[in-house]
C-alpha cells in the first residue's frame, strides 16, 4: 500500500500538462503514486504524458496512465480513484502546479494526527498579467465558506481513501461544479479536518477546460449540481437543512445573474423567477434576492454578505 495517490484528469493539455507533472515529480515527499486519466483528448496529450512517463517512472514514483471514455472530469477522477492503491488520495488539475513542499506537509499532518480524514490548504492564483492573489481561506464555518466561496475545490485538499469512498465518490452525472457538490458531501459526513494556512498550490486560469469556457454554454449543467446539493441538504436535520436551503437558493440567484452578465437574459430571468417561487421565502427576502441579482449581473461581488 502506497501512502498517497495523486489523480489528474487530462483533456487536450499537450502544452500545459508537463508543467503540472513536473510539479508532482518535484515534491520533496516519496513514495508517490501518480495516476493520469485521459478523458478523450483529441490533441497529443496522451503521447506527451507517455514520453514524460518514460523518463520519470521510478520505484518510489509509480506512474499509471489510463483512459476514461465517459465525458466529464468527475468520471475521469473517479476512474483514477478506482485505480488508486494508497491510503490517502489527492485530486489535481492538469493545468496547475504544486509547490514542492505540498505533499510533505500534507502527509506530516496525517502522520501527526492519525484521526484526521482530510487535510486542506490555501491556493494562489497567478493571472495572465503576472499578478498573484490568494483564494479565501478559513478554518471555521466551513460549510458556509464552501457553499459561498467553493473552498474545497479539486486541488485544495487530500482525503483518506476510505473516507472518500464512504462519502460516495464523484457524482458521475455532473459535468460542472462536480467538485463543489462533492465538497458538500465530504463536509456533511462530519470529517476530522486539519488546515494548512499556506498557499501550496498555484492556479493558472485557462480559457478552456473540461468544464467549459463560460456559464451560458453549459446552461442546465450547473443547475444539476445545485439540484444534487439540494437533495443532499433535504436529508439533513433542522436547523441545518434550512440554512443549507437558503445558501443554495442564493447560489441559484447568483447563477442567474452570471447568465445575465453574459447576455443570456431569457435564461437568467427564467431561473430567477423559478428561484423566487419558493414558499419558505418571506417577501423581504425575495426583494433582497432581486437586488442581489441586479447587483451581481452588473459586476458586483461578494453579495452573499448581504444575504447572510
Amino acid at each position: 500500500m502506497k501512502p498517497i495517490s495523486v489523480i489528474i484528469p487530462v483533456y487536450n493539455r499537450e502544452d500545459l500538462v508537463v508543467r503540472t507533472l513536473d510539479s508532482v515529480y518535484a515534491q520533496t515527499y516519496r513514495p508517490i503514486e501518480l495516476i493520469v486519466v485521459d478523458n478523450n483528448s483529441t490533441d497529443s496529450s496522451v503521447k506527451t504524458v507517455e514520453r514524460w512517463k518514460d523518463t520519470h517512472q521510478h520505484s518510489d514514483f509509480d506512474i499509471i496512465l489510463t483512459h476514461e471514455n465517459k465525458r466529464g472530469a468527475a468520471n475521469a477522477r473517479q476512474a483514477g480513484f478506482n485505480k488508486a492503491t494508497s491510503d490517502v488520495v489527492m485530486f489535481f488539475d492538469s493545468d496547475d502546479a504544486m509547490r514542492p513542499e505540498l505533499i510533505s506537509k500534507v502527509m506530516e499532518r496525517f502522520r501527526t494526527h492519525p484521526n484526521v480524514d482530510m487535510v486542506y490548504w490555501q491556493t494562489a492564483i497567478l493571472t495572465p498579467d503576472g499578478r498573484t492573489t490568494t483564494k479565501r481561506f478559513s478554518s471555521c464555518n466551513l460549510l458556509r465558506r464552501h457553499i459561498f466561496n467553493g473552498m474545497f475545490c479539486t486541488i485544495s485538499y487530500a482525503v483518506k481513501a476510505d473516507y472518500f469512498k464512504k462519502c460516495g465518490g464523484w457524482n458521475p452525472v455532473l459535468t460542472g461544479w462536480d467538485d463543489w457538490e462533492l465538497g458538500l458531501r465530504l463536509l456533511l459526513n462530519n470529517p476530522v479536518i486539519e488546515p494548512i494556512p499556506e498557499p501550496l498550490v498555484v492556479i493558472y486560469p485557462q480559457t478552456e477546460s473540461i468544464t467549459g469556457i463560460n456559464f451560458k454554454s453549459k446552461h442546465g449543467e450547473w443547475e444539476k449540481a445545485i439540484e444534487a446539493m439540494e437533495k443532499v441538504s433535504a436529508a439533513q436535520k433542522e436547523p441545518l437543512r434550512s440554512q443549507l436551503q437558503r445558501m443554495l437558493l442564493y447560489r441559484r440567484v447568483n447563477l442567474a445573474a452570471l447568465y445575465k452578465a453574459e447576455g443570456a437574459v431569457d435564461i437568467a430571468e427564467s431561473l430567477l423567477e423559478q428561484s423566487l417561487n419558493t414558499s419558505f421565502l418571506p417577501p423581504w427576502r425575495k426583494c433582497l434576492l432581486r437586488l442581489i441579482y441586479h447587483y451581481t449581473s452588473h459586476g458586483g461581488r461578494a453579495a452573499y454578505l448581504l444575504w447572510n
